[in-house]
């Protein structure tokens, strides 16, 4: 019973960053301990990425690894893709160079004339490059299509 009060008690409110697309219901939270990839408005091109300490509601302000940064300052974010996203990204990246090394292994190696090299090294060229693309985050810049605000939810009675 005493951890039942103690867990209810520690629930009082819960912060978080919550990054928005237009039209769209589903979105992507980030909460205090989570590491923030992102780029401040300007001309620096620069990619930070720190831990968010704590978020500020009432100022619309993120304290990241004890740096007060506001959230209209911030003008990109990256992203980490879905895990199957990921996942395809690495298998065709494998696949893209296990081909361009197969096939460079029977050309040159066992003297194959009829392997269709270039029609196998632009396919081999583009799974990799497909792959690279899955596998990498995404970049998402903030303005007319997504937003970020933060968000603070209390529960009533504490």
């Amino acid at each position: 019973m005493l951890i039942l009060f103690l867990c209810s008690t520690a629930a009082s409110a819960q912060k978080m960053l919550q990054l928005e697309r237009r039209n769209r219901i589903k979105t992507t939270r980030f909460y205090v301990g989570d590491v923030l990839q992102y780029r401040m408005n300007g001309d620096e091109n620069y990619w930070y990425e720190r831990t968010i300490t704590d978020i500020l509601p009432e100022s619309r302000t993120l304290v990241l690894d004890n740096f007060a940064v506001k959230t209209d300052s911030i003008s990109s974010l990256k992203v980490q893709r879905k895990p199957a996203a990921q996942l395809l990204g690495g298998a065709l990246l494998t696949f893209g160079a296990t081909l361009a090394l197969s096939v460079t292994v029977g050309r040159l190696v066992f003297q194959d004339k009829d392997i269709k090299t270039p029609e196998l090294y632009a396919l081999s060229g583009i799974s990799s490059a497909a792959g690279f693309v899955a596998g990498s985050d995404r970049k998402i810049r903030l303005g007319k299509k997504y937003r970020i605000r933060i968000i603070e939810i209390r529960f009533p009675g504490q």
